[in-house]
C-alpha cells in the first residue's frame, strides 16, 4: 500500500463501538462538548474531572456534555473490559471504538472523536479537546473566552498557539517524527493538543478534509495541518497565559484567570477545585 493510500485508509476508517452513546445529544444542543481523551486504565482521572471542571450542571443555563474517549487496551483484557463496560453503565459518559488506544494513535482517537459529534451531536456550538491531566476553568473558558452571552463563532480555532514549529528529528524523541512522515522543515501553525478549542462546524469540515491531508501521528500537528489546508486562521486567545501547555503553579486568583493547566494529578484537581470554589469572592 503507498504511503498516501494507508493516509486515507487511516482517515475513513469507522471504527466499531465497544460502547457508544448515540442519545446524548437528542433533548438538549450543548453549547460546549468536553472531549477528552483517556486510556482504559486512567479511572481516577475520570471520576476526578466529573467532579470538578467536567460536572455537566456546573454552570446554570449553559449545556455542558463530558465525553471520554478510548480505544482497546493492545492486549486483551477480559476483566478490564467489563470494568469500563460497568462503569459507562453508570455514569454514561464513555465512548470506546475498535481501535489500538496507543500514543501513536492518538490522531485517530482525536478524529473519531470528532467524528462522534459529526454523526451524534451535529449541532454542538463549541467543542474543547483535552486530556485526563489538564486542569480546565470551565466556567472562565465559557464566560471569558467563548463568551457565552454572544452569537457562537464560527470557523473558530483557539488554544496555546505553537507558531513556526519543527519537527522533532531526534530518535530519542517521543515527539520524533521521521523525514518521510513528514518531509517539510516547518509545521503550519498549530494548538497544543493539551486542550484546544473549536466552533462545532469545524468538526465536520476537520473530518471531511482530512483524508486529502497528509498523515502525523502527532494529532495537534495533524489537525492543523487540516486547518492549514481548509484556510482557517487560528485565533489568539484574550491573553497569552489562558492556554498552557505546561504546569501553572497553583495560586487561587491565577488558576481562576486561565483555562488550562497541565500535568495535574486526580488528588490535585480535586484539591485546587475546591479552592477556587471558595476564593470565587477574592479574584476578579
Amino acid at each position: 500500500m503507498t504511503k498516501i493510500a494507508d493516509d486515507i485508509n487511516k482517515t475513513q476508517h469507522q471504527y466499531e463501538y465497544f460502547i457508544n452513546e448515540p442519545d446524548k445529544c437528542k433533548e438538549n444542543v450543548p453549547f460546549l462538548v468536553l472531549l477528552v481523551t483517556v486510556q482504559r486504565w486512567q479511572r481516577e482521572a475520570r471520576q476526578a474531572i466529573r467532579n470538578t471542571w467536567g460536572k455537566e450542571d456546573l454552570l446554570p443555563g449553559v449545556k455542558i456534555l463530558r465525553l471520554f474517549f478510548l480505544g482497546k487496551d493492545p492486549k486483551p483484557n477480559t476483566d478490564a473490559d467489563q470494568e469500563i463496560l460497568k462503569e459507562s453503565q453508570e455514569f454514561h459518559d464513555i465512548i470506546q471504538q475498535d481501535y489500538l488506544d496507543t500514543y501513536n494513535n492518538l490522531t485517530i482517537k482525536v478524529l473519531m472523536g470528532l467524528s462522534w459529534i459529526n454523526t451524534y451531536c451535529p449541532n454542538a456550538l463549541y467543542v474543547m479537546k483535552t486530556d485526563s491531566d489538564i486542569f480546565v476553568n470551565t466556567e472562565y473558558l465559557v464566560y471569558k473566552v467563548l463568551k457565552a452571552d454572544q452569537a457562537p463563532r464560527k470557523n473558530y480555532f483557539t488554544g496555546y498557539l505553537m507558531i513556526n514549529g519543527s519537527p522533532i528529528r531526534n530518535l530519542d524523541s517521543k515527539w520524533y517524527v521521521s523525514p518521510d512522515e513528514y518531509p517539510k522543515e516547518r509545521y503550519p501553525p498549530f494548538c497544543s493538543g493539551t486542550g484546544y478549542v473549536l466552533s462545532g462546524d469545524l468538526s465536520h469540515k476537520i473530518v471531511k478534509i482530512s483524508p486529502s491531508v497528509r498523515w502525523i501521528h502527532l494529532e495537534d500537528v495533524f489537525i492543523g495541518l487540516c486547518l492549514d489546508k481548509l484556510g482557517v486562521q487560528l485565533v489568539a486567545p484574550p491573553k497569552g497565559s489562558d492556554f498552557n501547555n505546561w504546569r501553572v503553579m497553583y495560586s487561587d486568583c491565577k488558576y481562576h484567570n486561565i483555562v488550562t493547566s497541565h500535568g495535574v494529578s486526580p488528588g490535585e484537581m480535586l484539591h485546587y477545585w475546591g479552592r477556587l470554589q471558595k476564593s470565587k469572592h477574592l479574584c476578579i
